[in-house]
């Protein structure tokens, strides 16, 4: 505390005497000392003008004594008051008001806030009109501290708000804030930035209209749930991005509330969860996605174990037969999953599934346009051609030395819708008879690949070389089920 803190402290409710002449000035401190007031002399006008500068409580002047050159520094001493501060004054005067010159009134009245007392004067009335200026003047100190109470109050709210704002812009989410009713006014910078909207424009219920349509019904409820029984509010929905389209959001609340329990504002968020949602969507269709393709594989394993057993001659031939299919299926299955089963060349397809089968670079003849298959074709196209191979291999044209087998695909433009073209035509081998039952290689080729790619598959058992072709309309070369 400062020197002249602790003086204005000592003299808030004190009383300053100035009275020059005779024994007025120790009569009256004597007097205020017996009923317990303090006091203070000063001995000139610019003494007192510095007590009225340091807040006195109370000043007990004689008429005469106003009467000074100097009288000037005790107006400019009154004008530098605060505003709420207006010092008492009891002057001690000569007669009546009915014997003072004008000049003497004029002095009195620039005192702003005096009582005129008239000597000589009882001791009671001294005192009852000190004591009533000084509890005047209490009230004064008590509107004082009222008021820098209040003062104190708005600085913090106002430094809280700030420190609010100053948070609350840079989080990376739209914050919100409501009254108890649920009337929304605050937003954060965020949610202009992410809305687009004018400031402003989303206060009230406003803020509704920017959920999705489909979205309003269900979430006002969730709302108006929340704000009857003040339970936190949290909420998935879809709210209008700046660009026009709906972003998933996750909406929350949680009221404040005051000592008695009852709410006094809402303060909620915004958090955009829509990556999170389509990241979500994308892996319940990739789920059923593969669902569908294990459940074709099995399917397709199921096959190539029961054909095969029922058309072997021997265990170590149907074994021989099953591991050759089934290492053909699962390296088809590697190269999909590095293309996460997404599509993948036809070239890539064909040379994977002709490798195996290669005994010099001149066997096979292969040409075609580097379209694009889709999972379940690109399987599908792997087993035909191993079929096919397997055959030639065995009874076709790469069982001899000459023989060669030319394998070309192209698209029909001209056909309506555009069409896709596959053939394998074996050339320089022995002569070809049909066989006399239909096995798995050739239900394969001719019914599942043809379905899998919504075409029609034929063989043609020429005695000069198998033929095998597949037509089917381009869309059927990724369409899925």
């Amino acid at each position: 505390m400062t020197d002249r803190s602790a003086a204005r402290d000592d003299l808030a409710l004190a009383v300053a005497i100035l009275a020059p002449r005779g024994r007025d000035a120790a009569v009256a401190a004597a007097l205020l000392d017996k009923v317990g007031i303090a006091s203070v002399q000063a001995r000139d006008l610019p003494a007192l003008a510095g007590l009225v500068g340091v807040t006195i409580g109370v000043a007990l002047v004689t008429e005469e004594a106003l009467v000074a050159a100097d009288e000037g520094l005790l107006q400019q001493a009154l004008a530098d008051q605060p505003s709420w501060s207006d010092v008492p004054f009891i002057v001690l005067a000569n007669g009546t008001s009915r014997h003072r010159s004008d000049r003497a009134k004029a002095r009195i009245d620039a005192l702003q806030n005096g009582v005129v007392l008239s000597r000589p004067l009882h001791a009671e009335e001294l005192v009852r009109a000190v004591r009533s200026a000084l509890k005047a003047r209490a009230r004064q100190y008590e509107a004082r501290d009222r008021m820098h109470e209040l003062q104190t109050r708005e600085a913090q709210l106002h430094d809280s708000e700030a420190k609010f704002h100053a948070i609350a812009d840079s989080v990376d989410q739209m914050i919100w804030s409501t009254r108890p009713d649920g009337f929304h006014d605050y937003y954060n910078h965020r949610w202009y930035e992410f809305t687009g909207v004018p400031e402003g424009s989303t206060d009230g219920e406003a803020w509704a209209g920017m959920f999705h349509p489909d979205d309003q019904d269900r979430t006002w409820a969730r709302w108006r749930q929340s704000l009857e029984t003040g339970q936190p509010y949290e909420i998935e929905y879809r709210l209008r991005h700046r660009s026009g389209e709906y972003r998933w959001v996750l909406g929350r609340a949680k009221p404040v509330r005051d000592a008695t329990g009852r709410i006094t504002r809402w303060y909620g968020s915004c958090t955009d969860i829509n990556r999170i949602k389509v990241v979500e969507e994308q892996l319940q269709l990739m789920l059923g996605e593969m669902n569908h393709r294990v459940k074709n594989s099995m399917a397709m394993v199921h096959s190539i174990v029961s054909q095969t057993l029922r058309q072997a001659e021997t265990l170590d031939q149907a074994r021989m037969s099953i591991q050759s299919r089934i290492g053909i299926m699962a390296q088809a299955h590697d190269r999909l999953v590095k293309a996460t089963w997404t599509e993948t060349a036809i070239t890539e397809v064909v040379e994977a599934a002709l490798g195996p089968h290669r005994m010099s670079a001149d066997r096979f003849r292969v040409a075609g346009p580097d379209l694009a298959l889709g999972s379940k074709q690109a399987l599908a196209l792997t087993m035909a051609l191993h079929e096919l191979a397997t055959n030639a291999m065995k009874y076709g044209a790469l069982s001899v030395e000459t023989g060669h087998v030319q394998v070309r695909w192209d698209r029909d433009d001209h056909a309506e819708p555009v069409g896709f073209r596959l053939s394998w035509q074996e050339h320089g081998g022995p002569t070809v008879t049909p066989p006399r039952r239909q096995g798995f290689g050739s239900r394969m080729i001719e019914q599942a690949l043809a379905g899998y790619f919504d075409g029609i598959a034929e063989l043609d058992y020429d005695p000069g070389g198998l033929r095998f072709e597949l037509t089917s309309p381009l869309t059927g070369l990724t369409q899925q089920d």
